[in-house]
């Protein structure tokens, strides 16, 4: 390879930046596109955007597989932010976006890898961070025009519809299984409208954060028990196929001693959520088969969701992810066609991916993989308890 296909190759990732930002228009999907593109812009093993929603908040995250590491710190970023200063942190190397309007959202660039970046590769990054604020200020320009609202308003009803569908499920099952005098099946139909409940608060706290930050989720790292949340959030599912007769069945495998994911509980349940919903709405009558397993090569954690049910045409298959957009095997099913395009943009600010990994006649499959938990996780949190005060 000549000096000029080595130049060519390497700043490749700086190019699509590039292309990327003229076109921004939605940060949810912008921000993680720049986490993958700047770690191999310069090599780096992890990358980490954060922006400022009265304190630094983790807004998109890039790992290689298999890198274990814990985030610099809302602390370490708040300095930088203030200062507006390049800083070496714990091994990380922390760039500010540069703030060119007043009511521009303050955001900073982390990155971490063995071995010290050059000068040339600071410079580099530092251009990244410059195209990162221009993709940021793009998307942001324009969030609240007549369409936005629309979309803003679409997703926020399709969020809510499935936990406010389960609590009614619950609700009526508490009823008639009082009337029955079964108290055991009560108190189940009480946990489920409990777990939904609070979910619906989670919510509704959340997108009160992604309206703070100019329409952004916001990441709150944690080590998860994906057994526990796939239990959760299955049974409300069960329950409304035994309520609906529907003979619809549920099943969880999952390997014994799995590593622990890494996330924000409330967004990832959300995407766990949307797969179980999805795979429940197509088919019905069927067998919805959550497996639970590591990552291949290490450094993750793997969910499938498979159904047997229609499955989605080959011609449909980036269509589903597309916001609005709805297979043709969709027929009479309620929906907006938003719950995949929001999944996929949640999982891939967490350094993870959702994609279709199978579909045919016969059914679908759609895989998730999410980073592991880190031994600092349960501390590492994207928001810290004073940024959260008064």
């Amino acid at each position: 390879m000549n000096v000029q296909e080595t130049t060519t190759t390497r700043l490749a990732p700086l190019l699509d930046l590039v292309r990327a930002a003229a076109g921004a228009t939605d940060r949810t999907a912008f921000l993680p596109f720049v986490a993958r593109e700047t770690l191999d812009l310069v090599g780096a093993s992890s990358c980490e955007l954060w922006v400022d929603a009265d304190g630094p908040a983790l807004a998109a995250v890039h790992r290689r597989p298999g890198v274990a590491v814990a985030s610099p710190g809302a602390a370490a970023i708040a300095a930088v932010q203030r200062e507006g200063d390049v800083a070496h942190v714990d091994g990380w190397l922390i760039l500010p976006l540069p703030v060119t309007d007043e009511a521009g959202t303050r955001a900073a660039l982390a990155v971490t890898r063995e071995g010290a970046f050059s000068s040339d590769e600071v410079a580099l990054l530092e251009v990244a961070a410059a195209v990162a604020r221009l993709g940021l200020d793009t998307a942001d320009a324009g969030r609240m025009d007549a369409a936005a609202r629309d979309e803003f308003l679409a997703l926020l009803g399709h969020d809510l519809r499935s936990p406010l569908s389960n609590v009614r499920v619950g609700a009526q099952l508490a009823q008639r299984n009082l009337d029955a005098g079964d108290l055991d099946s009560v108190r189940q139909a009480l946990k489920i409208i409990e777990s939904q409940s609070g979910r619906l608060l989670g919510r509704l706290e959340a997108l009160l954060d992604a309206v703070a930050a100019s329409g952004g989720w916001l990441i709150r790292l944690e080590s998860l028990d994906m057994v526990a949340l796939l239990r959760e959030t299955i049974a409300p599912y069960e329950l409304a196929a035994t309520k609906e007769e529907s003979g619809t069945r549920f099943k969880l495998v999952a390997q014994p001693g799995l590593t622990p994911a890494r996330g924000d509980a409330s967004q990832i349940a959300r995407v766990v959520e949307h797969l179980i919903d999805n795979a429940a709405k197509y088919a019905v009558g069927g067998t919805i088969t959550a497996t639970l397993g590591p990552v291949e090569g290490g450094g993750g954690v793997r969910l499938d969701v498979c159904d047997d049910g229609l499955g989605i045409r080959p011609e449909d298959v980036d269509r589903v992810f597309a916001p609005f957009g709805r297979g043709r095997n969709a027929g009479d099913k309620s929906g907006y066609g938003l719950g995949l395009y929001l999944a996929r943009n949640i999982a891939r600010a967490h350094g993870g991916r959702l994609w279709i990994a199978r579909t045919s006649r016969s059914g679908t499959c759609m895989a998730l993989t999410l980073p592991a938990a880190v031994a600092e996780s349960t501390a590492d949190t994207a928001r810290t308890e004073s940024a959260r005060s008064d």
